[in-house]
């Protein structure tokens, strides 16, 4: 027991962005709370874990970096929240070196919770096995219900509130991620998700452009709405969707620029599109297709709402809008080796998807869930086959990154127009074509997600500036499936 309680902390993210606004939160939080996060190689008073549990390996990290965590930080009280806090607490509560845990429900009060049992008992009464605090319950019971059964009560539980969440910290990033949505309703064969985040349910578009005019009225100059399924986001009419969303947004507040996290093909609607063309670049030209498989059968058994032909039409139309060097940048989750995916599916898939646009795959292979439907589907693909496919899938998509990168770059040079819009991110690094130092050079992204390493050589650069840049050299890390523009000349546009 640590008193008075050590008012430092270590915040850990796994999984999806939505865990990652989450965590901002929590953060915030602690912060008003007094707390402050250790130092480099300080030892921690809280420790805090926001799960994922997508996939059985994605439980074992969260359980392994609980672990880890508790061994680096003795004396520290390690929390674990998140997907698989709600889903599996049972599991969790025997794992070693965890004190509490905590679920997605309860995340609005994490704080409070745990100061609560911190400062009235410690951590002695948990030697044992983890606390499992709020309404955390076993997986057994969560599976046996629809959780659209408990639609009402999770409205009630919806994890934020009319009160807008101030960055404070964050004021000083360029891009912020904004949940708008939480919960699934689709049901996936190979996806515990829905009984992790609940029933869909959205956040007012009131209370969504009042955060933006906070985020942007402290710095951010680009924001990324994201959630569970942003596809689902209803407003308080069912036909105000995200479209009406994302119109309202560039209508009413000041933000230069917004992207928006993964969409299936189908949710990529004509409105959208619409909007798309008339934002002046504002609504970036940049989508991530919650893909998962180009070939009809797998789709059928993925129980995906869509086959080949959406898919084909999508990106269509997507690849058809060439306002900006290099045009709409289209990145496509795959998940490959799902079962019954035989090999002539997995070649027909590939042939399917070397006659599409698109920019880069996110490539998985299929990893088991306990308690979803995929686990009991025949033609289980052999571990080995399925790290084959995806390499060659990480192949075909590392070598559609680099002739779309190089397009560009040879239009640039040919043309001597700059890339323009280039938002800088990150602190100085260093990159080079065959290894050797550069010197430094500032990263950051055009609207349509080309990655430049911006090197000045009589201006200073600094984070959250926008520059045109022109493009020199283009640098490929193979084994992070990257792809990154050099430039060499700033021209500032603020």
């Amino acid at each position: 027991m640590t008193s008075p309680i050590s008012k430092t902390y270590i915040l850990r993210t796994l999984g999806c962005k939505a865990n990652v606004y989450d965590t901002q939160q929590i953060e915030a939080e602690l912060k008003k709370r007094g707390f402050r996060p250790a130092a480099k190689g300080e030892l921690a008073g809280l420790c805090i874990i926001n799960s994922c549990t997508v996939t059985d390996e994605a439980d074992r990290q969260s359980r392994k970096l609980a672990g880890r965590l508790s061994r680096e930080n003795p004396q520290a009280t390690i929390v674990v929240t998140g997907c698989a806090a709600e889903v599996d607490p049972e599991r969790l509560s025997h794992s070693s070196g965890i004190h509490y845990i905590i679920g997605n429900r309860d995340k609005p009060k994490l704080v409070d919770l745990i100061l609560f049992e911190m400062t009235r008992s410690g951590r002695d009464s948990c030697s044992q096995a983890a606390r499992l605090l709020g309404r955390v319950e076993p997986y057994s019971q969560m599976a046996s219900r629809h959780p659209k059964a408990t639609a009402t009560a999770m409205d009630r539980e919806w994890p934020m509130n009319s009160e807008v969440f101030a960055m404070g910290e964050y004021s000083a990033k360029t891009r912020a991620f904004l949940k708008i949505q939480e919960g699934c309703n689709s049901f996936c064969t190979y996806c515990i998700i829905p009984y992790g985040r609940g029933p869909s349910r959205s956040l007012a578009s009131d209370q969504v452009i009042a955060q933006i005019s906070t985020l942007v009225h402290e710095g951010v100059r680009e924001i990324v709405l994201t959630g569970t399924n942003i596809g689902d986001y209803e407003d308080d009419l069912p036909e105000k969707g995200l479209a009406e969303l994302v119109e309202r947004i560039l209508q009413e507040t000041r933000l230069e620029r917004l992207r928006v996290s993964s969409l299936a093909p189908t949710e990529i609607t004509a409105k959208i599109l619409e909007i798309l063309d008339g934002s002046s670049g504002r609504f970036c030209p940049h989508f991530h297709v919650s893909l998962q498989s180009p070939h009809a059968g797998t789709l059928r058994r993925m129980k995906r709402r869509y086959g080949p032909d959406e898919i084909r039409n999508v990106l269509s139309r997507l690849s058809s809008r060439n306002g900006v060097d290099g045009g709409v940048f289209i990145g496509m989750d795959v998940i490959t080796g799902f079962p019954g995916e035989s090999e002539s599916d997995f070649e027909e898939g590939l042939r399917f998807l070397a006659a599409l646009p698109w920019t880069r795959l996110h490539v998985f292979p299929y990893s088991e869930r306990a308690g979803t439907p995929a686990v009991r589907l025949p033609g289980v693909v052999p571990r080995e086959e399925r790290a084959r496919r995806a390499k060659v899938l990480n192949a075909m998509s590392l070598e559609r990154m680099t002739a779309w990168h190089r397009a560009v770059l040879e239009s640039c040079q040919a043309s001597g127009r700059p890339l323009q819009g280039i938002l800088l991110e990150s602190a100085s690094r260093k990159f080079g074509t065959s290894g050797e130092s550069t010197g430094g050079h500032t990263l950051g992204y055009t609207p349509n997600y080309i990655r430049v390493a911006v090197s000045a050589q009589r201006t200073a650069l600094r984070s959250n500036q926008i520059v045109s840049a022109y493009p020199s050299d283009l640098v490929v890390d193979s084994r992070a499936g990257e792809v990154v523009l050099l430039a060499e000349t700033v021209e500032e546009r603020y």
